[in-house]
């Protein structure tokens, strides 16, 4: 059980942390709720304690470990083919997981694909979805913003495509 004060990451919100904790009353049933503010306190999620193991809420990593999800960005091979609606499925599965590595893969996808053919519009929003969970857990741990993270991301995308 995360406590008032803890980081934490949603897998398909981002990074914020635990405000507070209390009963609430939903459909006529009582359950424990964490009050998550995520990265810039604009947006501030109501979720049950009881479900954050099924969904993976989960607290930030470690500085090391963000430096080495940003290595692995830069290093990682990855395979454009497939058609989009399998593409699009094994994204949102790869997303929902909460796992950051996973999330870095999708959004370098993502970016190579909108570079080489551009990208539709679910993807699209899937990149943007996936650079805020991932951006916001890095700028948290990193103590710098997002925009600078994401701006790191496309300068090694630059890169890549030469």
């Amino acid at each position: 059980m995360f406590k008032i004060g803890d980081q934490v990451v949603h897998p398909m919100h981002g990074a914020g942390f635990i405000e507070g904790v209390e009963m609430q009353t939903v459909g006529g049933v009582q359950r424990e709720y964490y009050n998550i503010s995520l990265l810039g306190g604009k947006i501030r999620l109501k979720f049950p304690v009881e479900n954050s193991g099924i969904v993976r809420l989960r607290p930030l990593v470690d500085v090391k470990r963000a430096q080495e999800l940003m290595h692995h960005f830069n290093t990682l091979q990855i395979d454009m083919s497939g058609p989009w609606s399998k593409r699009y499925k094994e994204n949102i599965d790869r997303i929902k997981k909460g796992d950051p590595e996973e999330v870095v893969e999708v959004i370098k996808t993502l970016m190579l694909r909108d570079k080489m053919v551009g990208l539709s519009t679910g993807d699209r929003q899937m990149m943007v979805m996936a650079k805020n969970i991932l951006c916001s857990e890095l700028a948290m741990v990193m103590q710098s913003d997002v925009e600078t993270i994401f701006s790191e991301l496309q300068d090694a995308i630059k890169i890549e495509m030469g």
